[in-house]
């Protein structure tokens, strides 16, 4: 098969204008691959005359690499299909055929994630940019038909869902219909040189995954706003040196949740136990749990998962002894940001519950 220069060069290109045009959020790849289908095909002559030609199912591969802002992506794609000729219609019958029909195609995409506020998100997406279709020693019977190929603009509908494994693996599966109008192949053998014209398309189911490359998650740590330890003044030449005053205790503490989790992690356990012990250390007479969510998904699901995490810190700081009584718990959903973001965007520091000691 004869690929096109161009199409790489396509595709190349794509993926720089999707960079340049990106300013915010971050940077991603994939990859899928899956069944592709191409409908019968016709391809008329000057002479008045046609051949039809059916394909078996085949293959499809791509690969992406684009950047996504709020609900938004724009992207980048190569992708390769390939189909086995069935059988051939022409002025002189209908033949068993050989031979395959091949497409390589860059476009540039955009899409729009419509965020559920679960791990599972649809999307809609259209792209286009150039194909390079082939008919590689297409035969009907023993006569070859054409051996040529073709470079055109082309253009695609994409809808699928993807599922986020975590914050940045995400499986998916999603449909692609690609086509490409004027599709021009030199005739060979019985058909005397002659130029046919058609359309090619093509219908793909392909499963894949998508790796976001963002920044892990800064360690989670007790927080305190506690006023720093002042310096201990120089001690006087003659009395004896003034004790070191101790540091205060933390009033304020802070964990972290996994995206979409309600459940504590080993270190927000951790945190919580010191938690514990510095409210026995100044004999605090409670605890205030403010649970809260990054900006994914809706407010009404945002706000319930925000007070399932409280009642989560809760129900373990009753499991180490404290009176359920003297725990006071709400949530504010993804209102009072840490990290301000837009909206739909994933962070980390974001879904946390919030411990005050009274």
């Amino acid at each position: 098969m004869r690929i096109s220069s161009a199409v790489i060069a396509a595709g190349l290109a794509a993926g720089l204008c999707t960079a340049a045009s990106a300013q915010t959020d971050g940077w991603y790849a994939g990859a899928e691959a899956g069944v592709n289908i191409v409908p019968k095909a016709k391809f008329g002559l000057a002479d008045g005359n046609s051949w039809a030609q059916k394909q078996d199912p085949g293959y499809a591969l791509g690969g992406e690499f684009g950047y996504a802002f709020g609900p938004v992506r724009v992207e980048g794609e190569v992708s390769w299909r390939q189909n086995d000729l069935n059988k051939i219609t022409d002025a002189f019958g209908t033949s068993s055929a050989g031979g395959n029909i091949n497409a390589v195609a860059a476009m540039a995409n955009i899409y729009y994630d419509f965020y559920t506020g679960t791990k599972f998100t649809p999307y809609l997406g259209a792209g286009a940019g150039g194909i390079n279709i082939s008919e590689d020693h297409a035969r009907a019977g023993g006569l070859l038909v054409t051996n040529d190929s073709d470079l055109k603009p082309g253009y695609q509908g994409i809808a699928g869902v993807s599922y986020a494994v975590n914050d940045q693996l995400s499986i998916k599966a999603d449909y692609h219909y690609v086509r490409a109008d004027q599709v021009r192949f030199t005739t060979d053998g019985g058909y005397d040189g002659e130029t046919g014209r058609g359309t090619y398309q093509n219908h793909a189911v392909m499963v894949g995954f998508t790796w976001h490359f963002a920044a892990p998650p800064q360690q989670q740590v007790a927080q305190t706003v506690a006023a720093p330890v002042p310096p201990a003044p120089a001690p006087a030449p003659a009395p004896a040196p003034k004790p070191v005053q101790a540091a205060p205790i933390p009033k304020n503490f802070m964990v972290f949740f996994d995206f979409d989790k309600s459940d504590l992690t080993p270190e927000a356990k951790s945190i919580l136990t010191q938690a514990v012990d510095a409210a026995k250390k100044q004999n605090a007479q409670g605890f205030d749990l403010t649970g809260y969510t990054d900006t994914v998904g809706t407010a009404q699901y945002n706000q319930k998962l925000s007070e399932r995490r409280a009642e989560s810190a809760k129900k373990f700081l009753v499991s180490l002894g404290v009176p359920a009584n003297e725990i006071r718990t709400s949530g504010k959903g993804k209102n009072d940001l840490l990290v301000p973001t837009k909206d739909g965007v994933r962070e980390a520091q974001n879904r946390r519950v919030q411990i005050v000691l009274q």
